[in-house]
């Protein structure tokens, strides 16, 4: 750089005009000037050593740097172009000692108009400046290759631009101290496009997202990437295709409106689910089908408006009357829970009455073995009669009349059954239970049972009267004649009860009649 300074230096001084004097100057500080000098000061051209090893050769005017002329500074930096008053003005080209280049224009010792900058790590600025700073439209290429065509203020982007990133996204809009900010568009390399407003490089206001995995247009109120406010949710690009308009609960869950195949639908559903024939997976709201079922409430996952039945509700509420079946009332975890059901099944049977906490209350008609309800455990029972079974108290408890042969093995026989009038728990005798037996000799019993065993009783056998007292935990029965003539035994089924206490009661009778016989004998 010094061989070019000196080789300037004469260049200018052969050229210089002859009225100049020309002598070299030493300064009190140290500086050594030599060249052309008028009015006790450098005029011409000349060159500058200064004390600090910086070196100027080029035109001054009474002792200031103006024209052109070329620096050599002392941390490395070398400029040539032109000058005015002691600054770089005007065209010029500046070599850093990083290894930066910049050539354009300047101003007051700064870049200022236009110019290119190319930096030592490879990126590149070509445009407008001001003050030393990238200002008005320019082109910026970054080392990483994202480039940049816009707006520029102080240094970073501002105003109208195109960033165009080395991954193969793009945005084209508004920019604020070096992020998008306002009005703009982003194309990302996955084929996703955010249309709308941004705030320091995030989406921030009302925007338009199209998702190409899903091809899905969300439209709302954005913040980063959550969702919120009004807008709508459009499945694809072709004319009819579904949009759904509503308003935004977060990100996922959008508030909606709208109706296919004659069902209608108004609460929440999952944007980012189901397809544009179905519509998206209901969340949780109320549906309508076109033969007056309704039901509202929390829905099983990836169920749609189109495939959605009212059995599909998980927490809510439900009105239908499908297949002789009738139901209003509360569902809780996918089941009928509380309300009011009637159940018709012609030939079958019938029922009438409410779901409590889950459970069947009311009265049933028919075979309970074709019971739309759990929990009935009739196995130990030949026949449930087809008549009135009766009232229905709760699951797996049943309220009415049933029937058990005693003889199925004897087809020549007449049958002979064992019949309870009262509850049964889990197909046992609960509570206040009537059994009776048929035979030569009626015999009957009005008793209380606890899970099947027996408390307390008071029947009759033909015409002799009795009580019996049992436990709830064991089988041991005590049978107190009316005379006060008592008996006990161990029994093992509840339908065979009644035939060891006709036994007993005979065993009973026996030894009375022998001990009158004994008696009448020995008078």
């Amino acid at each position: 750089m010094k061989r070019i300074l000196f080789c300037a230096l004469a260049l200018m001084l052969a050229l210089a005009p002859a009225r100049l004097d020309a002598r070299k100057v030493k300064f009190k500080n140290g500086d050594v000037y030599d060249g052309e000098w008028k009015n006790k000061a450098p005029n011409g051209i000349g060159l500058m050593i200064y004390a600090n090893g910086e070196i100027y050769s080029g035109a001054w005017e009474n002792g200031i740097r103006t024209g052109l002329g070329a620096m050599s500074f002392a941390n490395g930096d070398e400029y040539s172009g032109e000058w005015k008053e002691d600054l770089f003005n005007g065209e010029g080209k500046m070599t850093y000692a990083n290894k930066n280049v910049y050539e354009g224009s300047w101003e007051a010792g700064k870049q200022s108009g236009k110019g290119v900058m190319t930096y030592a790590d490879g990126s590149m600025y070509e445009g407008e400046w001001n003050g030393g700073l990238y200002s008005g439209l320019g082109k910026m290429t970054y080392a990483n290759r994202d480039f940049y065509d816009g707006s520029w203020e102080s240094g970073r982007q501002s105003g109208q631009g195109t960033m165009i990133y080395a991954s193969g996204s793009s945005y084209e809009g508004n920019w604020e101290a070096g992020l998008p900010s306002g009005q703009g568009k982003m194309f990302y390399v996955s084929g996703d496009v955010y249309s709308g407003l941004w705030q320091k490089g995030a989406r921030f206001g009302a925007g338009e997202f199209y998702d190409k995995v899903l091809d899905r247009y969300f439209q709302g109120i954005w913040d980063n990437a959550s969702l919120s406010g009004a807008g709508y949710v459009r499945f694809g690009n072709v004319p009819d295709a579904l949009e759904l308009q509503g308003e935004w609960v977060d990100n996922q869950v959008f508030r909606t409106s709208y109706s296919i195949d004659g069902k209608s639908f108004n609460g929440t559903v999952l944007a980012l689910t189901g397809d544009g024939s179905n519509g998206p997976f209901l969340n949780a709201g109320k549906v309508v089908w076109p033969d007056e079922i309704t039901a509202e409430g929390k829905w099983k996952p990836e169920v749609s408006l189109v495939s959605c039945r009212h059995t599909d509700l998980v927490d809510g509420k439900v009105h239908y009357n499908v297949g002789g079946r009738l139901f209003d009332g509360e569902v809780k975890d996918g089941k009928e829970y509380n309300g009011n059901l009637s159940v018709s099944i012609p030939g079958q049977f019938s029922f009438s009455g409410e779901i409590k906490d889950g459970e069947p209350v009311g009265i049933y008609v028919g075979d309970i073995k074709a019971s739309p309800f759990d929990g009935f455990d009739l196995s130990a029972w030949d026949e449930v009669q087809g008549a009135d079974i009766g009232r229905i108290e709760g699951a797996g408890a049943l309220c009415g009349v049933y029937r058990k042969r005693l003889n199925p093995d004897d087809e020549a026989a007449a049958p002979r059954f064992f019949t309870v009038r009262g509850l049964l728990k889990d197909g046992k005798p609960d509570g206040d239970v009537y059994m009776e037996c048929a035979s030569a000799d009626s015999l009957a019993l009005t008793s209380t049972w606890k899970e099947g065993k027996l408390i307390e009783g008071k029947g009759i056998l033909d015409t002799v009267p009795f009580s019996v007292t049992g436990s709830e935990d064991s089988n041991s029965i005590l049978v107190e004649l009316e005379n006060g003539e008592r008996c006990s035994f161990i029994w093992t089924e509840a339908f065979g009860i009644l035939q060891e206490i006709r036994n007993k009661i005979h065993e009973q009778r026996s030894l009375r009649e022998k001990l009158a016989a004994d008696m009448l004998g020995g008078a």
